[in-house]
């Protein structure tokens, strides 16, 4: 009889839901409070106050990582952005809805087993981190400082498509101390942009142009090594960018018209480093400068999209 009691009692023990005082305050579980008219709208306000914790932690964290790495607009809109949309939760659990007869209303306590929850996240950050460090890796082994440069902007990209350094924050919320063996990543990813800009600061480039209107193509992408701390000079550099422009124009009873196309290379003196090439639909006006003009601010554009694919804008 007695060995049949001690099995009621633990079976009794497994199948109590857990109490408001065992979840709020524990470090153990992410809890919140909600009220309502309803049962439902008591668990729908208690949810929105745990989507809400995550979505003021995560806007913190943001700000702080903005001043560390003094990080423009547009990668803080970005963000801001993640934070609306990474906060459907998951492995949430209510409280059984308490009714309080002198506030007439429903109390219910979301929450979230850190445990739990990890089981389930933990995948999916290690798939981020795993491709996010490859990039890295391969980036840092090379010899080569521009190929160095592409990879290490190529790590970047990688992260920011993945939005690794949201998902790094969220994990950290969820779970610090399994959040901790990510350290590592979290501090490569800082390191990207200072590397970047010390790596250019000791390139130089000179850019060559065929059929160059205006020298609008030459400038742009004269800019755009620019913004690195690449030195563009004219000769006796390390690296040398040629392209070459075929117009493909034509006169027509409505103006003039082109469909130029390009070919692009940056090189050492006997290597080449990178190739590309690219077509243009047809650009005209009644105007020729106008035309041509138009023409040249296209295969500018269509220039820097492909150098944009190689290297991350700084």
């Amino acid at each position: 009889m007695k060995k049949f009691a001690v099995i009621f009692i633990f079976l009794f023990i497994l199948w109590v839901p857990l109490l408001a005082e065992d979840i709020l305050n524990n470090p153990a579980y992410i809890a919140q409070l909600g009220y309502g008219s309803t049962k439902d709208s008591a668990e729908s306000n208690a949810l929105a106050a745990l989507s809400k914790f995550f979505q003021m932690n995560i806007s913190v964290q943001a700000k702080e990582q903005t001043i560390l790495n003094d990080s423009d607009f547009e990668t803080t809109l970005s963000e801001e952005v993640f934070v609306q949309s990474y906060t459907e939760l998951f492995a949430v659990h209510y409280t059984k809805p308490k009714y309080d007869k002198k506030q007439k209303q429903y109390e219910v306590i979301a929450y979230i087993d850190r445990k739990e929850a990890w089981i389930i996240y933990e995948p999916k950050i290690n798939d981020c981190t795993s491709q996010f460090e490859q990039f890295y890796f391969d980036a840092i082994s090379q010899n080569d400082a521009i190929l160095k440069i592409a990879g290490l902007s190529k790590a970047y990209q990688n992260a920011k498509e993945n939005e690794l350094y949201k998902k790094l924050d969220f994990a950290q919320i969820l779970n610090p101390n399994q959040a901790e063996k990510f350290s590592g990543t979290r501090n490569h990813l800082l390191e990207i942009e200072p590397m970047l800009r010390r790596i250019a600061k000791q390139c130089s480039i000179s850019i060559f142009c065929e059929n160059d209107f205006e020298e609008s193509v030459s400038r742009a992408i004269g800019n755009f090594f620019s913004n690195y701390g690449i030195t563009i000079v004219d000769n006796n550099s390390q690296y040398f960018c040629y392209i070459k422009v075929i117009e493909n124009s034509q006169v027509l009873p409505a103006g003039i018209f082109y469909s130029p196309s390009f070919s692009l290379k940056i090189e050492t003196r006997d290597t080449v480093l990178f190739s590309g090439e690219g077509q243009l639909k047809r650009i005209g006006a009644k105007n020729p400068t106008v035309a041509q003009q138009r023409a040249y601010t296209s295969l500018s554009q269509e220039i820097l999209k492909l150098l944009q694919k190689e290297f991350m804008s700084l």
